[in-house]
């Protein structure tokens, strides 16, 4: 799996970048430098591909997606964000995922459906990915996510019901909803920094 390791200061976060749908391992830099310009960076590059377009996961058409991908591609990233973490001298611990769309959705599915031990993540226009099989608690995990009203991609009812399956097993859930579609505004940019800026590094 292609990455890019960028080692930040001493005083930065430890930002875990995953991209949306045809974006790579570059797409997200710019909004995780300006949520913490020290920050220490690991972005990934999907590796499914669709119609030329990186992905992290298969899908049949908008909004239905392939669960044996899916949980396939969880483990193969899981592995991959672990060995990397490991070679560099990372915890687990001391990332924060920052994902959009479909990069949000894997990071969302793994922190509900997998023992992970990243605690923290933002996550632009994340939805439910309609998997909900286990019951242990996430009341170590603090999650700051972006909900576009008029996000023609995401449905209302699919976000809800994510916010929904996060705090029923206890996560710590911030919101922030916006006006916009789909695309990452710099509003839910500054809401996600001062979100981030209050976070204590591990």
């Amino acid at each position: 799996m292609q990455y890019i390791f960028d080692k930040g200061s001493l005083h930065g976060k430890n930002l875990l970048l995953l991209h949306g749908t045809g974006g790579d391992e570059t797409s997200l830099l710019d909004i995780a430098r300006f949520l913490d310009e020290e920050a220490t960076l690991l972005s990934f590059r999907g590796t499914v591909q669709e119609s030329g377009m990186n992905r992290f996961f298969k899908r049949n058409g908008l909004n239905q997606f392939d669960l044996i991908s899916l949980e396939e591609e969880s483990d193969k990233l899981i592995q991959e964000i672990s060995s990397v973490s490991k070679e560099k001298g990372i915890s687990l611990e001391e990332w924060t995922i920052v994902g959009y769309s479909n990069g949000a959705n894997i990071a969302a599915h793994i922190l509900l459906e997998r023992h992970f031990a990243v605690k923290q993540a933002i996550l632009f226009h994340p939805m439910s990915l309609g998997v909900d099989m286990q019951k242990f608690k996430l009341s170590d995990k603090k999650i700051w996510l972006s909900v576009g009203e008029n996000d023609p991609i995401v449905p209302k009812v699919a976000s809800d019901q994510l916010v929904q399956q996060l705090e029923k097993r206890q996560a710590a859930v911030t919101i922030a909803s916006t006006n916009a579609g789909h695309q990452i505004t710099m509003d839910e940019i500054n809401q996600a920094k001062r979100w981030l800026s209050e976070r204590e590094t591990v």
